[in-house]
């Protein structure tokens, strides 16, 4: 019988001294990071894509307000703020 061994590293420093610490609102396991005192999932869920951001950030461009798109694609105001700000910096780099 094969049996395997799972590792898992920090994905802020990369230590393996890590420790499991419960369970965040969505269910996913929390870790506790001893190493750089980091706590939170080792794999965050990525609900959009990049090629969906950049077609909601596309048609932001065409003018229609924060509202108005977040009814369209059912993305929340907040969320479309944070990507609006992103995209200016880089923008502006």
């Amino acid at each position: 019988m094969i049996q395997e061994i799972l590792t898992h590293t920090c994905r802020k420093c990369g230590s393996e001294n890590i420790t499991r610490n419960g369970h965040n609102r969505c269910g996913s396991v929390q870790y506790h990071c001893h190493g750089c005192n980091f706590f939170g999932v080792l794999e965050p869920k990525v609900l959009y894509s990049e090629d969906r951001k950049a077609e909601i950030l596309k048609a932001y461009q065409e003018r229609p307000s924060m509202r108005g798109i977040s009814r369209i694609y059912s993305v929340s105001r907040q969320t479309l703020a944070q990507w609006i700000k992103k995209s200016t910096i880089a923008s502006h780099t």
